[in-house]
């Protein structure tokens, strides 16, 4: 059996405060550092406020394979980068949003359930935007060397993997089946060795999905064209602008000039999501900035679309990992 060491980076079962020294003190021997968005004011200010509360644990299930699981309820914006990224990682959103960026690749949107691959044969840098208000959960599985896993066929898969192309993300959506697993995995209270064997087992399913990701998605907009990408963007910028509007697929496939499978297949291609994918997660961005701005869950359910407030707040909820209500102040 593979021995499995875990760390409770603040040593603590409870939840824990986590300020930008926290986070520094904690990702920096890994590589990582921290600041909040916006970041150009008081520096010791801002390495003392509280950033988010919860947990942050790492786990090294076997030489070269490690895991970290976050659940935090997050106060402020932060943003963290890392120049030591490894080789091939996958991030995993159980609740919430993020936004990441491996080198100078386009920049990739993760929501509940989403998950993204970072590859790459050399050193490069990486950065992620973590909104505030929100709940989230994410597991990040790394292996900084394929070569230290000691599994000639993992390391066989993964090497083909970076010899395509240059430094990329490539994202995909997690199946319901490894979720149901993940949230598992998560909340079981099961005693060592037992919660040993479930983690890595866990985790090799997760590494299983990552790798046989279809490679259609690896890179933005491969199979569009340009005439296409152009007729993509006036949909999107349409559900951009307004996105409380009632829209049909059928509607939004005549302002493309697509037929209404045309446009569902080649917007999953250009954008990596589907077109209602997206007009979700735009809708849940803006009712987000409405209710910081102190307007009520009955005020901003019509804006982006709901014409019920409890259809709305169970939507955000299931995005944000928490009630609209807690948003609005």
């Amino acid at each position: 059996m593979t021995n499995v060491k875990c760390v409770d980076l603040e040593g603590a079962v409870s939840a824990v405060r986590f300020t930008v020294a926290d986070f520094n003190r904690m990702g920096g021997r890994l590589g990582f550092s921290y600041q909040l968005s916006g970041d150009s004011g008081n520096k010791c200010g801002q390495s003392a406020a509280c950033v988010a509360e919860g947990q942050v644990r790492r786990f090294e299930l076997r030489k070269g394979l490690s895991l970290v699981t976050s659940d935090l309820r997050v106060h402020q914006d932060y943003e963290s980068t890392s120049l030591q990224v490894p080789h091939f990682s996958i991030i995993v959103l159980l609740q919430g949003c993020a936004q990441t960026q491996l080198a100078q690749s386009e920049c990739v949107h993760l929501g509940p359930h989403g998950a993204v691959n970072a590859l790459h044969a050399e050193p490069v840098s990486m950065t992620g935007v973590h909104p505030a208000r929100q709940h989230l959960r994410s597991i990040n599985l790394t292996i900084p060397d394929p070569q230290c896993l000691g599994d000639e066929r993992l390391c066989d898969l993964m090497d083909g993997c970076l010899r395509r192309g240059g430094p990329r993300l490539q994202q995909w959506q997690v199946p319901s089946h490894l979720i149901q697993a993940l949230e598992h995995m998560q909340g079981c209270d099961w005693n060592e060795p037992l919660a040993d064997l479930l983690r890595e087992s866990v985790m090799n399913q997760l590494l299983l999905h990552a790798l046989a990701a279809p490679e259609a998605v690896t890179g933005p907009g491969q199979g569009v064209s340009p005439r296409d990408r152009l007729l993509l963007e006036r949909v999107r910028e349409r559900l951009h602008e307004a996105p409380g509007a009632h829209y049909t697929l059928g509607d939004l496939a005549h302002l493309a000039c697509m037929s209404p499978s045309t446009l569902r297949a080649k917007f999953q291609l250009a954008y990596e999501c589907s077109v209602f994918h997206w007009l979700r997660v735009r809708r849940m961005e803006v009712a987000r900035e409405h209710l910081v701005q102190g307007m009520s869950v009955q005020q901003v359910a019509p804006l982006v679309g709901y014409r019920h407030a409890s259809n709305f707040a169970t939507a955000f909820r299931e995005h944000f990992g928490m009630p609209p209500s807690e948003c609005d102040h």
